[in-house]
């Protein structure tokens, strides 16, 4: 089974619209923005730069970051797995952006798209 054409469908929903795209820029400036508060910003406290990339990534970093507890119950996820979630829920949250923009637009899937999977789509006049 050729997966090209799946792959290539996803990457149009997640990179392919407008929404997505600013969405996705949202995130790496706010996560730009975290990384220099981090590295150069001297602070008496905790700063709270971070807390804009979790805000962004929400809801999709939640469900990720209580897998990555449950995988590393005694010692708490690592640093790497917290990150690779962060990115992972804007990829999950920019495909859903892209879904609900082609839906919004009134744009039909294209046949065997991603998100019919090849299933139903007779009964609804796809085909």
């Amino acid at each position: 089974m050729d997966t090209t054409p799946r792959l290539r469908g996803l990457a149009r929903l997640m990179f392919g619209n407008p929404v997505s795209l600013v969405y996705l820029a949202l995130v790496v400036a706010a996560a730009l923005f975290a990384l220099v508060d981090m590295a150069f910003v001297r602070h008496e406290d905790a700063s709270f730069s971070g807390v804009w990339v979790v805000l962004l990534t929400a809801p999709a970093v939640f469900p990720l970051w209580l897998a990555g507890d449950a995988m590393w119950a005694d010692s708490g996820s690592p640093q790497w797995y917290s990150i690779a979630a962060v990115v992972v829920a804007a990829l999950v949250n920019a495909l859903l952006l892209g879904l609900a923009h082609r839906g919004l637009r009134g744009q039909p899937a294209p046949h065997g798209a991603v998100v019919s999977g090849h299933r139903h789509t007779h009964r609804h006049g796809h085909r």
